[in-house]
């Protein structure tokens, strides 16, 4: 049996932490114990001799750390640029231990490494990497250290990009991270390609991408130069900074992706223009720093495959710096929202649908998973000659920030998926009758309410503190 998880992005807590404000984004280990609990009661009675854990990408949040602002590295080279002993390496070491020292992940990781104990059979645990954790793979010491996190034989050896579950020989699942179907996030667009292979070649996974740089000096960057500018005291001293402060650590989060500006300018308590006034100088730190730096330009053109009178108006922007002058609304919403369309949850399908094992007239493969997107959902690829093919994608185990339909206001919700895959020999306690091969799919959202204070309470509280 197969068990497919995606996108934990196991992140070290510490960096975007205030005094007296704690923000961790990682899930607490109890969610991941009550999840193997619910898959334990619903196997129980079945013949199930071991198990195949599958962590399909974006597992450790490589590329989205303080660390790669503190000095001139950055995590947007290429993996064979990064040798044994050199200062990159050292530096992605570092950020995986800092990941590792955070308590809820510690935790959870210990959680992995007894499955077979919890389920009393053999667990194998395959690791995937993302493009968050791309970087996973970049060297013999790296991967080492990933092995002993997820409890691997520490041999140093090649992560696979993919994960092909085969019966009697024959290839029957085929497991991606999913950012191959992202020409954001993937060094080279497949929607070029007629047919996408099983396997595709290591070096497109090892090049960075324009996602890279986008999370590194924007994303992760921007809480930092928002602290830069106003400092950690007068940000938790003010309501207004503190608030502002909170939603831009949360910009993962936000789905879709094309709803961070709305996020921004709902923030509780604050007008667009107030918003406005407070972010506006950050944002243009953000963009000089993006200008005086001589690498970004030609990285932005060349990892997002900028050509033609495109690559000069980005050339003429950086130089001239027309910000100066002025930022206007429209260039942080052209910065923040890398999506220009509305979002769509199956967006991705007609690059999934090159995929060349739905077009081979003898493929075996009866199911495609990956995740990525954070949407889990089961959709129907194709049925011939009565035999049904299916997209999977396994969603993400985070906190998940979801917009109303005008994307006006936000609310939380806590997401898990459950993707697990049986085969032949298999019995699914969800049928009686024999099947040839089956899936059990369960997507969950949890909401937890804050507590409801009385006003009236608190300014109480508030006088019989003074009045001690």
């Amino acid at each position: 049996m197969l068990i497919v998880l995606s996108d934990l992005h196991f992140a070290d807590s510490s960096s975007n932490s205030l005094v007296g404000h704690e923000y961790n984004h990682n899930l607490p280990p109890e969610v991941y114990t009550s999840f193997f609990n619910e898959i334990h009661e619903f196997i129980r009675d079945s013949e199930i001799k071991e198990i195949d854990l599958i962590l399909a990408g974006d597992i450790f949040e490589i590329t989205r750390d303080a660390r790669w602002h503190k000095d001139h590295l950055r995590p947007y080279l290429h993996n064979h640029e990064i040798i044994e002993g050199s200062e990159a390496e050292a530096r992605i070491l570092e950020i995986i231990d800092a990941i590792n020292r955070d308590e809820r992940v510690n935790a959870t990781l210990e959680v992995f490494r007894r499955l077979g104990e919890f389920f009393e059979k053999p667990v194998n645990i395959h690791f995937i990497p993302g493009n968050h954790d791309r970087l996973a793979n970049a060297s013999v010491s790296i991967r080492k250290r990933i092995q002993e996190l997820l409890g691997l034989e520490a041999n140093g050896a090649l992560f696979d990009n993919e994960y092909i579950r085969s019966n009697n020989g024959n290839p029957r699942v085929l497991i991606r991270h999913g950012h191959e179907y992202d020409r954001q996030n993937f060094s080279i667009d497949l929607r070029s390609w007629s047919k996408i292979p099983l396997k595709i070649d290591k070096d497109y996974y090892d090049k960075p991408s324009l996602g890279d740089i986008v999370t590194t000096e924007i994303a992760a960057k921007l809480p930092l130069i928002f602290r830069d500018f106003y400092t950690d005291a007068a940000i938790v001293s003010r309501d207004e900074l503190l608030v502002i402060y909170q939603r831009l650590i949360d910009f993962d989060n936000v789905r879709p992706s094309n709803a961070l500006v709305n996020f921004l300018f709902t923030t509780p308590g604050l007008n667009k223009r107030e918003v406005w006034r407070i972010i506006e100088p950050v944002m243009v730190r953000l963009l000089d720093d993006l200008a005086f730096n001589p690498k970004i330009g030609p990285s932005l053109i060349d990892f997002g495959q900028i050509k033609g009178a495109s690559a000069m108006t980005l050339k003429s922007v950086l130089s001239t710096r027309l910000w100066r002058f002025g930022l206007p609304l429209w260039v942080m919403k052209a910065l923040l929202n890398p999506i220009s369309k509305k979002s769509k949850i199956s967006s991705n399908l007609d690059i999934i649908s090159r995929e060349q094992c739905l077009h081979d007239d003898v493929s075996t493969i009866r199911c495609i998973v990956s995740g990525h997107t954070h949407n889990a959902l089961v959709e129907l690829l194709k049925i011939e000659n009565g035999v049904e093919t299916y997209y999977i994608n396994s969603g993400t185990f985070r906190n998940v920030i979801t917009s109303t339909p005008n994307m006006g206001d936000f609310g939380r919700l806590r997401s898990k998926a459950r993707v697990l895959i049986f085969s032949p020999r298999e019995r699914n306690p969800e049928y009686v009758r024999e099947t040839g091969w089956s899936f059990d799919f369960n997507s969950r959202y949890g909401f937890g309410a804050p507590k409801e204070t009385n006003r009236n309470e608190e300014i109480a509280l508030d006088n019989a503190v003074d009045e001690q």
